[in-house]
């Protein structure tokens, strides 16, 4: 009886251990070659680009090799350019001085409000102009690069706002936020009101009313100041961690799926003249393992 139970495990030990495998994918894929020069397959502006395939394959994906569809991109990476600041502010009411600043840090131990103020932050109001009146006034460009050590570095960025009481306190609304990753090839969007309105972290000594604090919404901060009996307030608003040079992957054009049958043709329209490395992927897989066969072309593009 002993016996047996050890055969039986032995059994199921190596049903266990035995892997799904597949089969390299039979793919081949081939423009239209009346359009190739050398190496290079050549189309006007507005043509169709037409691929024939031939084979059969689990999946195909299809990266055109424009900007944010390379397949030599697919993985993240980490790459610091031009780091880049710009939004727009305008201040109402009252006649109080100096009432906002623009803070940076890469440097914060933590979430909470001592740190926060704590930080050893750089005013960087100056690197731009403040609004002085109620009309919208762009802040410009400003260049944070110095103010990060590599592309694996964050920033924070606060605006700290400062109102006394004895006289009306001025009302702020900032607008148009980028924080961009500017790269020769791309703009890496790093921050935007749309993208981040959950994400702002508040601070201050007044929260009664709640205009007295910052709001955030999907298109601006803003800050209400008080009447001249208000008490002084100081408010805090400050971004996420920023990643300064986090470049998230390329994406594929799905072309067929395990479930969809066998592909003749893909047609492509590019969007631009340029010059493309078009790629396309084809895998088979299972939960053990995966093959894959890559087919790449140059496709230029005329105007």
């Amino acid at each position: 009886m002993k016996k047996s139970f050890l055969i039986l495990l032995a059994f199921a030990a190596a049903a266990c251990s035995k892997k799904m495998q597949v089969d390299t994918p039979d793919f081949n894929v081939s423009p239209d070659p009346a359009r190739q020069v050398a190496d290079t397959f050549v189309y006007r502006l507005g043509d169709t680009t037409r691929f024939k395939i031939t084979g059969t394959v689990g999946n195909i994906a299809f990266y055109s090799g424009e900007t944010g569809k390379r397949y030599d991109s697919r993985i993240p990476t980490y790459k610091l350019g031009r780091l880049t600041l710009s939004f727009a502010s305008k201040s109402e009411w009252g006649n109080q001085k100096n009432t906002l600043q623009v803070l940076a840090t890469n440097k914060l131990a933590g979430y909470d409000s001592a740190s926060v103020v704590n930080a050893a932050w750089k005013d960087i109001s100056s690197r731009g102009t403040l609004a002085t009146n109620a009309t919208v006034t762009a802040f410009g460009t400003a260049d944070l690069t110095d103010l990060v050590a590599n592309a694996s570095d964050s920033l924070f960025i606060a605006f700290k706002y400062s109102g006394v009481t004895g006289s009306t306190q001025r009302t702020w609304t900032i607008t148009e936020w980028a924080v961009n990753n500017v790269l020769p090839d791309r703009t890496v969007s790093l921050s935007s009101f749309s993208a981040d309105v959950a994400y702002w972290t508040r601070f201050g000594n007044v929260w009664n009313p709640a205009s007295a604090r910052w709001t955030a919404s999907a298109t601006d901060l803003k800050i209400n100041g008080g009447n001249d009996a208000a008490p002084s307030n100081t408010s805090w608003v400050m971004s996420k961690p920023l990643y300064v040079g986090r470049i998230a992957p390329d994406v594929s054009t799905g072309v067929k799926s395990i479930n969809e049958p066998d592909k003749a043709e893909y047609t492509y329209v590019y969007p631009a003249p340029g010059v493309y490395r078009a790629t396309f992927v084809a895998y088979n897989h299972t939960l053990d393992e995966e093959k894959s066969t890559v087919r790449e072309f140059i496709i230029k593009v005329t105007p």
